[in-house]
């Protein structure tokens, strides 16, 4: 208990230092670009082999090294298990199953330096149950099951590409995780005391968050990470890899800088040598305006569908996670930088900032063309051309009267070039600009 409250102590006082106006800001730890994507399971369940190579190949292309494999085994809340691999266990007698993830990533990263974490297993109501149920114990003890039965399957064939595990559960300061910190060490160490029997070199990795909106403050997050740490049975070599959870809106931007102090100063509290990892979501999901935004929701976006992040915010993530993460990985390539998925100008440009030093090119797209109103019943019917852009249109923002209207995305291959506006008038001044992947915008142009 003693040596718990030296390093809370030791945790308060790096943290509040660092966030003093007079702190230096931090040496840079590691290059600003990942090395790591998360892959959930219903995304690859059908992929054949000729897809898992050509993804293979994508992601070697973008300097991939690590792939983590998501839940391969999830429990709905009404108690019906999926899994995604061959299995034995009697917990999963009755699940609906899916094709063998595990042995599919394995065997298609074979001859490549692509090393692959297994993930576990994962319930639905862990997002408002955390520890507080026996769920999240019985949970932990079929993940530790799995462990041996993957390791048992899958290691010996694929002991050059299988590196590691990945814990599911997302840590984070939402109250239901933070008032049982013991029982939730207390499912993590059923977990790490079972791989540490059957291979104490494989490293375990989580990847926590920290939330805004009706949840512990910083202080108080620091104190139960540090509780954390103190409980668990983390092994030299484990990676704790914060989400930056700025795709997601829990983190607002100006307060990341903030977090990852937060988060360097708990790991230093470690009775282990526990590597820091970044995870940096590379996506914006999309919420709708409410009268509680940026209060006790996240605040509203004007993007109505997940996207494809611009590199411009991507890339700060990235530099802001460089000055504390001894390395980068991301949510998610897969999912939104593959050509596979979406545009290829995403990659595109990403990988022009990684050959050019870490510069983000900065050629702003063509004013767009032909943008003209049509009058129609009941509204307008605004129109145009496709811009020009050295790499690619990420999407178009349209303003009426100088307010935002709306915006029309181009990463999923969308060929619409038009927006509607009921109740528009031809009096209203409509305006469009054109964004491209990096983020750089065109000159205004106003609708004829």
């Amino acid at each position: 208990m003693l040596s718990f409250f030296k390093s809370l102590i030791s945790a308060i006082l790096t943290f509040v230092i660092s966030i003093t106006p007079f702190s230096e800001t931090p040496e840079q730890k590691c290059s600003p670009e990942f090395n790591g994507t998360f892959l959930q399971s219903w995304l690859s369940s059908t992929w054949s082999d000729e897809q898992w190579q050509k993804e293979i190949e994508n992601m070697q292309n973008a300097g991939v090294k690590y792939l983590i494999l998501q839940d391969v085994a999830n429990k709905a809340s009404g108690g019906s298990w999926t899994v995604y691999y061959e299995t034995e266990l009697a917990a999963f007698a009755d699940a609906q199953r899916y094709p063998d993830v595990i042995e599919a990533a394995l065997r298609n990263c074979t001859g490549t330096d692509i090393k692959v974490f297994v993930g576990l297993a994962m319930f639905d109501d862990f997002w408002t149950q955390g520890a507080l149920t026996n769920q999240y114990s019985e949970m932990c003890s079929i993940a530790a099951d799995m462990t041996e039965e993957i390791y048992n399957k899958y290691y010996s064939k694929y002991k050059e590409n299988f590196y590691g595990w990945y814990f599911t559960p997302e840590f984070n300061n939402v109250l239901t995780c933070q008032i049982n910190i013991g029982g939730m060490a207390d499912g993590l160490n059923k977990i790490l005391d079972r791989i540490t029997v059957l291979n104490p070199s494989l490293p375990l990795l989580l990847s926590p968050f920290y939330a805004e909106y009706l949840s512990a403050g910083p202080l108080t997050t620091l104190t139960n990470l540090v509780r954390l740490f103190d409980k668990v049975n983390f092994r030299d070599g484990d990676i704790f890899a914060p989400q930056d959870a700025v795709g997601a809106l829990w983190t607002s931007e100006k307060n990341l800088e903030r977090n990852w102090k937060m988060y360097a100063a708990a790991v230093k509290t470690a009775n282990a040598d526990v590597k820091l990892w970044a995870n940096c979501e590379n996506f914006s999901l999309a919420f709708a305006d409410t009268a509680l935004d940026g209060i006790f929701t996240r605040p509203a976006t004007e993007n109505t569908q997940v996207i494809t992040s611009t590199l411009d915010r991507f890339i700060w993530q990235m530099e802001v996670a460089s000055r504390y993460a001894e390395n980068i990985i991301t949510f998610s390539y897969n999912h939104y930088f593959s050509p596979e998925a979406v545009e290829s100008f995403y990659i595109e440009t990403y990988l022009d900032y990684v050959k050019n030093g870490y510069v983000l090119e900065s050629v702003a797209p063509s004013a767009v063309p032909d943008f003209t109103k049509t009058e129609t019943d009941g509204g307008i019917e605004l129109t145009w051309n496709e811009s020009g852009d050295n790499f690619g249109i990420a999407y178009y923002r349209i303003t009426k009267n100088g307010e935002f209207l709306g915006r029309v995305e181009m990463c999923y291959g969308s060929t619409n070039l038009s927006l509607s506006d009921a109740g528009g008038k031809a009096e209203d001044v409509y305006e469009i600009v054109a964004y491209d992947a990096a983020g750089n915008m065109s000159a205004a142009v106003a609708a004829k």
